[in-house]
């Protein structure tokens, strides 16, 4: 198994430290790509995804059927929730309580306690994929260029690309071809071949590029069969840019 415990905390150690450096109003600066949030708030749903893991509180059925509409909305609910409950609380105060679980989760990260049982077999990849996104949904606020090509951004990218093969309900697979490594949703001889930067094959994946952004890499064939399966938080109504 890989060292899913080490990564998790390699990479929240990193965050936490870059936000704790912030001034506070800084921390309560807004993230564009997650409207609506704030640094802060990007910070307590961290915490809250492990708080949630702790306490077997999961919305098990989207992973279930990623990207229906019922269920984007439950999920999003449930993310409201712990955002809120830590909202007027100061940064510092969800930082250290974000440490204090992290902690808690290493023995589950390791694989040497079972994941709670409403989480999927790859909720490891779920937790790495997930901090690795709102990291770069930090860094993007700044726009600070850093750790694009991270364990958290790899992982990240494998577990998203998998994700949508299974999604795709008979359309031919698709592959994509980065400098970095090449991917494919589905098995099979693709439909459609896509280069880019892994880290934007990452963004796009994670609901952070806009479809016309994602329409203008190198496309061997028509993209826009492909289109709706990069959303499973559902669509993004405007491009992000990010340095």
């Amino acid at each position: 198994m890989a060292d899913f415990s080490g990564v998790y905390d390699e990479t929240s150690r990193r965050l936490c430290e870059f936000v704790s450096s912030l001034s506070e109003a800084d921390q309560r600066r807004p993230v564009p790509a997650t409207p609506g949030w704030t640094v802060h708030d990007v910070v307590a749903h961290l915490t809250g995804d492990l708080a949630a893991v702790q306490a077997d509180d999961f919305p098990g059925s989207f992973f279930a059927a990623p990207g229906d509409k019922d269920e984007v909305i439950k999920l999003n609910a449930w993310t409201a929730r712990m955002v809120d409950a830590r909202r007027h609380r100061p940064t510092r105060d969800v930082l250290s309580e974000w440490e204090q679980r992290t902690a808690a989760a290493m023995e589950m990260l390791r694989g040497e306690q079972p994941l709670p049982s409403g989480w999927p077999s790859f909720g490891h990849r779920v937790l790495i994929s997930d901090i690795g996104v709102h990291e770069q949904d930090i860094y993007g606020a700044f726009g600070a260029v850093r750790e694009r090509d991270c364990p958290a951004v790899r992982i990240g990218t494998s577990l998203y690309v998998a994700g949508m093969g299974l999604r795709l309900n008979g359309l031919d697979p698709v592959r994509f071809e980065t400098d970095e490594k090449k991917y494919q949703a589905g098995e099979g001889e693709p439909g459609a071949t896509a280069r880019t930067t892994r880290f934007e094959l990452f963004r796009a994946l994670s609901g952070r590029r806009g479809q016309d952004q994602i329409r203008t890499w190198e496309w061997t064939a028509d993209p826009e069969p492909y289109l709706r399966f990069f959303y499973i938080y559902g669509p993004r109504s405007e491009e992000l840019v990010e340095p």
